[in-house]
């Protein structure tokens, strides 16, 4: 199996964007201008912490023969195929996301990343766990 590069899930960032500028304008309508400018300046500044190191390619996930690898803030972190006992795919707020269950009953969320289905049920099967979720045909990703 060749590496699979997680992509950027647009969705999630979109809703992050909406819901942003929805509660902006909430808030201005009532008068609470400062609280408006802090959720403004705090989301944005969360928007562009987070997609500027993404872009900049220092923060990845990769899914390849061995499991996952990602990197979090400066330290690369690694699942290994034998401690995955669950791959799912999880939809919030409209948007597909992936989760990794281990054997331990851990979980780790990849709330910013989507991937093909078709490429996930692949790593599932090499990694000889179960694909759970939302069922595969009914996938949108």
């Amino acid at each position: 199996m060749k590496t699979i590069n997680l992509q950027i899930n647009w969705h999630v960032y979109s809703v992050q964007i909406l819901l942003t500028a929805l509660l902006y304008i909430l808030f201005s309508s009532f008068g609470i201008s400062h609280v408006a400018f802090l959720i403004l300046g705090a989301s944005t500044l969360f928007i562009v912490a987070s997609l500027l190191p993404i872009q900049l390619k220092k923060r990845y996930v990769h899914i390849d023969k061995v499991g996952f690898s990602y990197k979090y803030l400066s330290k690369i972190h690694y699942l290994h195929s034998d401690e995955i006992a669950a791959l799912k795919v999880v939809k919030i707020l409209g948007s597909n996301t992936v989760a990794v269950e281990l054997k331990s009953k851990k979980q780790v969320w990849f709330l910013f990343w989507t991937v093909d289905v078709d490429e996930l049920q692949k790593a599932a099967k090499l990694f000889d766990c179960e694909l759970l979720g939302e069922l595969p045909s009914q996938v949108n990703v």
